[in-house]
């Protein structure tokens, strides 16, 4: 048999991409295990987690006979929360993780604690992550390109009626950024950008700038979102790793112009690029050319749309995990 590990919506977050995978999973009809102590004071779940895992390290050790995996579990996790997202399940399933954001920084924990689980099989978001994976280890990684749930995005309007211009939204690329703030000084440009920022450009996952309903419907108002991928805007933290995430899936399903920069993973899977490339010899004409003509954009866009319909839901893509598992 086959189950999802459960995961509880907790007030403080505000990213449920992980959450929206395992509900996808249980619409397909997977059954799902429980989150146990998922509500508690992180200490007091720590202090169970720990007992559970200095067993389980004992009994892994010693008497690996006694450990009958005969179902498997797949368990949402990063690359530094496997172990604590797979409680307490280490020995009485086969645990199968999807991992999101496996940057470099978390390589030695990842490595650790797939060898501790036993990990034969499992999905990684990053195509490069997973096919490092498969060289290095006999286990076998598949690349899963991050999914979303459609249904919650809006069409919007079309481009020329909306009522903003741009939006930078969640990690700002600073270089780019500077050209947004010289074209302020000579244009009306109406921008929206999010107050939960550091003083990096990266995400302040302390402080949420929208709640995701809001986020929603604004995403739909704006003509154009400035996309990059993290290894552009955060590179410190993602090195090399161009990967495909959320936010190209946001802006070509609420029907928005990209301009920035296409993940490889993107092109690969959709087979062309949707993003239009920042021009940096002429960045600040670039978008004054592109929002004085903004209407040439919509076929662009009402195509990325019905792309994204097609390419970006969780349903195709588990389906694929699920004859992989079986196979």
């Amino acid at each position: 048999m086959l189950y999802i590990k459960d995961r509880v919506r907790r007030k403080e977050e505000f990213q449920f991409f992980m959450h929206d995978f395992i509900d996808a999973c249980k619409e397909a009809g997977i059954n799902s295990k429980k989150d146990i102590l998922p509500s508690y004071r992180w200490y007091i779940r720590a202090i169970f987690r720990n007992i559970t895992l200095l067993i389980y390290r004992f009994v892994h050790s010693y008497f690996p006979g006694l450990l009958k995996r005969t179902d498997a579990l797949i368990v949402t996790a990063n690359g530094v929360t496997l172990l604590d997202s797979a409680f307490p399940y280490y020995g009485t399933y086969e645990i199968i993780p999807i991992l999101w954001d496996v940057w470099p920084s978390t390589w030695e924990r990842m490595y650790k604690s797939l060898k501790l689980l036993d990990v034969r099989t499992l999905f990684v978001t990053s195509y490069q992550v997973a096919d490092m994976i498969n060289k290095e280890t006999s286990m076998h990684a598949h690349w899963i390109p991050e999914g979303i749930c459609t249904s919650l995005y809006q069409k919007g309007d079309t481009l020329i009626s909306r009522q903003y211009d741009l939006f930078e939204m969640g990690r700002r690329m600073q270089r780019y950024h500077n050209v947004i703030e010289e074209f302020r000084l000579v244009s009306n440009i109406n921008i929206v950008a999010p107050s939960n920022l550091n003083k990096n450009g990266t995400l302040d996952d302390k402080h949420v700038a929208y709640t995701n309903e809001e986020l929603y419907a604004l995403i739909s108002k704006k003509k154009i979102i400035v996309c990059f991928p993290q290894c552009d805007t955060n590179p410190n933290r993602a090195g090399d790793i161009e990967t495909l995430t959320l936010r190209y899936w946001e802006a070509m399903l609420s029907g928005c112009i990209m301009i920035g920069r296409a993940p490889k993973e993107l092109i690969d899977l959709i087979g062309y690029n949707p993003v239009i490339e920042v021009e940096w010899h002429r960045a600040q004409q670039q978008l004054y050319d592109i929002l004085d003509s903004v209407d040439k954009y919509q076929n662009l866009v009402n195509h990325n749309c019905e792309i994204a319909k097609r390419y970006a839901s969780w349903g195709e893509r588990i389906s694929q995990i699920v004859q992989v598992i079986e196979g």
